[in-house]
């Protein structure tokens, strides 16, 4: 068995150079932490309870008292809180609220403040405490003092200042009664910025400042902000009347001024908010236009005016319309440029505000041509005779026929003999002869122009219109005996008693009459265009014939010259007369039904003198022998 044994090794001699150096300083170190410990073991001794040397406070000294000692110092040498003054001012009124820094909220905590002195040097581990001692000592050491700022305190006095500045705007009020408008300006409001004398307040409090500040205000706008030029504005509107008036009356009987009363006025005012696109609103007082549309309309009859067409007859030689009498254009209210007109003048001193009325321009105007019309050719024309009239009932024919001269009818528009005939009166060149009034002919103004209706009537029987009204003679007359004949005559009496007929037809309808001097005959024409149409008329025998009056009668008549005496009906016998009409078209086909059927119910009459001065009834040997 082999053994072996270990080698030893042993230190070096500069490994034992270097141990032998390091004795001197250990023991040092050792020294010093001793010596350290015992001192501040000592320092600690002597400040039991108490505060270390070099720490102070809002310049007090606390070294070396205790923490009541220490609390009851800073209390008594800092008084802010409690005695400083802070002045709060409305700049607008003047008025102040002055406060103590404690009632806005601060408050020092002195017994907070002893302790963290006190506890300065006695918290962390052993050397942080003895580093902290020896820095108080050697150094010194200055607290910041605790204060506490209730900041809850601080806002609630603020919101006791603002419950007296702030104020709500005022929005502008505006009241109408009795036709006048009372008007409350609108103000503006006031309120405080407490977000601004917080932010103001802060620093003088931390910093422990006596402070004298002026509180911001704003200005707050009402949501209706008026100058009072709204009630200066309805004032105008509403206060005085309006008078409405034409700027070119037709006539001394147009349509006289019309007041629009105040009292119509406050009842059309409307008032409402505008916005300015600013946010503001303003009153606008405007008046209401349905309610005036409303009452416009009631003047609308009175304002209209017809258009009259112009009057022509027709060249047949170059088949073209030539004219007679202009046309006159009508008139009619046009209720939205008037109410337009009241609106732009109604906010304006001038009170006087037009009709606004625009032209009607009749289709048959003085520059319409025949084909423009469709009046191109003859349709119809119809004559009737008046030999043995008097040279008064020729003149009334003439003076009554000419009123019917160039008349242009529209299509589909219905024909009134009363309307063209116009009044009757010597004024208007008419002269007194006999006229047949309820079957009985007396003296009268316009005698004859039943002879113009009855050729008319004759002509738009022939012509095929529709006869929309039509009324026989009481009897019937010598005059109408020739030509259509009995059953064909048509009576006026305006306004009571017209005839009527309608052109049913797409053209214009041109209405020509020719007085016959020589031949004593009255013609009428019809000019259009033809659409085809074919008459067939036919006299039905007479039923219910009663002879004529035999006795004759004789009536006194004061203005005949004396010694006078004529014969003013001749005797004719009664019967029922019925004529019937077929309208054909242009294929054969009967446009108004079957047959037509035209009623003549005639009285039988006897023979009537008129007899003037001097005479005795029943003398008929002053009769003329061609009237007996």
């Amino acid at each position: 068995m082999e053994v072996t044994t270990p080698i030893q090794t042993r230190p070096t001699n500069r490994l034992r150079a270097i141990g032998f150096f390091m004795v001197a300083p250990l023991a040092a170190v050792l020294l010093l932490l001793g010596f350290t410990a015992v001192t501040a073991a000592d320092y600690q001794s002597q400040h039991s309870d108490r505060i270390f040397t070099g720490i102070s406070a809002l310049g007090i000294d606390l070294s070396g008292l205790t923490q009541a000692e220490a609390q009851t110092a800073l209390e008594q040498a800092f008084s802010y809180p409690q005695t400083a003054v802070i002045t709060l001012t409305d700049p607008a009124t003047g008025q102040e609220w002055t406060y103590t820094p404690a009632e806005l909220g601060l408050t020092f905590d002195a017994a907070t403040t002893a302790a963290a002195a006190y506890q300065l040097g006695r918290t962390g581990d052993p050397a942080a405490r003895v580093q902290a001692m020896f820095a108080t000592w050697y150094y010194g050491r200055t607290l910041s003092p605790q204060f506490t700022l209730d900041e809850a305190q601080l806002d609630q006095k603020l919101a006791n200042i603002a419950a007296v500045i702030n104020r709500a705007p005022a929005n502008a009020a505006l009241n109408i009664a009795d036709g006048a408008a009372e008007y409350n300006a609108g103000q503006y409001g006031r309120l405080l910025d407490t977000a601004d004398a917080r932010q103001r307040l802060l620093p003088a409090l931390t910093q422990f400042r006596e402070a004298e500040m002026q509180l911001l205000v704003h200005q707050t706008q009402p949501t209706i902000a008026d100058a009072g030029d709204s009630a200066a504005q309805i004032q105008q509107l509403i206060g005085s009347p309006i008078t409405f008036y034409l700027q070119a009356p037709l006539d001394e009987l147009d349509l006289q001024p019309i007041t629009l009363s105040t009292a119509d006025l406050n009842a059309w005012l409307r008032v409402e908010m505008q916005d300015n696109n600013d946010g503001v609103m303003q009153h606008r007082a405007f008046l209401d236009e349905n309610a005036i549309r409303h009452w416009l309309r009631q003047f609308e009859d009175d304002l209209y005016r017809e258009p009259v067409n112009a009057r022509f007859y027709f060249d047949d030689a170059t088949e073209e319309l030539v004219l007679v009498a202009p046309h006159i254009n009508g008139r009619e209210l046009d209720i939205e440029a008037t109410i337009a007109q009241l609106q732009a003048q109604v906010g304006s001193p001038n009170r006087s505000v037009p009709f606004v009325v625009k032209d009607i321009v009749p289709v048959a105007h003085s520059g319409a041509t025949a084909l423009e019309l469709g009046i191109t050719e003859l349709i119809t024309q119809s004559t009737t005779w008046f030999s043995g009239s008097t040279p008064a009932r020729k003149h009334n024919i003439a003076t009554s026929a000419a009123n019917f001269y160039g008349i242009v009818i529209a299509p589909y528009e219905e024909f009134s003999f009363n309307k063209y005939l116009g009044s009757i009166s010597e004024a208007d060149g008419y002269e007194e002869g006999f006229i047949i009034i309820d079957g009985l002919t007396i003296k009268g103004v316009g005698g004859g122009i039943c002879q113009v209706s009855t050729t008319l009537y004759q002509t738009a029987f022939f012509g095929g219109y529709p006869i929309t009204e039509r009324l026989p003679h009481g009897y019937m007359l010598g005059y109408y005996r020739d030509g259509a004949g009995h059953g064909m005559d048509a009576t006026v009496y305006s306004p009571l008693v017209d005839m009527k007929f309608i052109n049913n037809t797409p053209h214009h309808l041109l209405i020509e009459n020719y007085y016959d001097t020589e031949n004593e005959a009255l013609t009428f024409k019809f000019y259009s265009t033809s659409l085809g149409r074919r008459v067939e008329k036919e006299l039905l025998p007479w039923q219910n014939v009663v002879p004529a009056v035999q006795e004759d009668s004789w009536v006194f008549d004061e203005t005949l010259e004396p010694g006078t005496v004529i014969q003013v009906d001749w005797a004719t016998e009664g019967a029922d007369v019925t004529v019937t009409r077929i309208v054909y078209n242009q294929d054969g086909v009967p446009l108004y039904g079957p047959i037509e059927y035209f009623n003549s119910h005639y009285l039988p009459v006897g023979n009537v003198y008129h007899y003037g001065p001097g005479v005795e009834p029943y003398d008929y040997s002053l009769v003329p022998d061609d009237d007996h």
